[in-house]
């Protein structure tokens, strides 16, 4: 019997992907309630975030605790409008820095981690380069674009990139 080959980094991501894409479609099991399934949502996300972290480039540039470059951060997160009116509330930076404005400038890490959006749980640089944390790979940007429509019934309407 051959031996079977090994999965490439886009097959295995792809692999999740479609894990992941399950899960939110069966994101009702969850409940009526909107909480429940923001919750069952998001746990899906850490869950895929678990499984693909090692295949990607931000391993080697975390430091244990996510990673301290914040190049992927350059830019306004994509959100749904749930995530919207959340940060909302929050405390935000108004500079031209071109960061996010949930960056923390001084200590290079996401200022509301534990709140952040769908997208940036998922965002991941699977390219051998760090030139692909802010210029997206072809895989990374189809990450997103294959959920969005199953997140939709939950967080609500796509709003894109996040702006005050």
């Amino acid at each position: 019997m051959p031996a079977a080959h090994p999965l490439t980094i886009n097959e295995q991501v792809a692999r999740e992907l479609e894990r992941l894409k399950k899960h939110l479609i069966n994101a009702d099991r969850a409940g009526a309630d909107r909480a429940r399934q923001v919750s069952f949502v998001y746990r899906a996300a850490e869950s895929f975030s678990r499984r693909v972290f090692g295949l990607s480039l931000c391993r080697s540039e975390s430091e244990g605790a996510g990673c301290k470059t914040g190049q992927c951060c350059k830019c306004s997160p994509d959100v749904f409008a749930h995530e919207k009116e959340l940060l909302d509330l929050l405390p935000k930076r108004s500079d031209d820095s071109g960061f996010c404005p949930f960056f923390n400038l001084k200590k290079r890490n996401c200022g509301i981690y534990g709140v952040r959006p769908f997208a940036c749980r998922i965002f991941y640089n699977f390219a051998p380069s760090s030139y692909y944390c802010q210029n997206p790979t072809d895989l990374t940007l189809q990450l997103f674009d294959g959920v969005k429509r199953h997140l939709e019934p939950i967080l609500g309407p796509y709003l894109g990139g996040y702006r005050p």
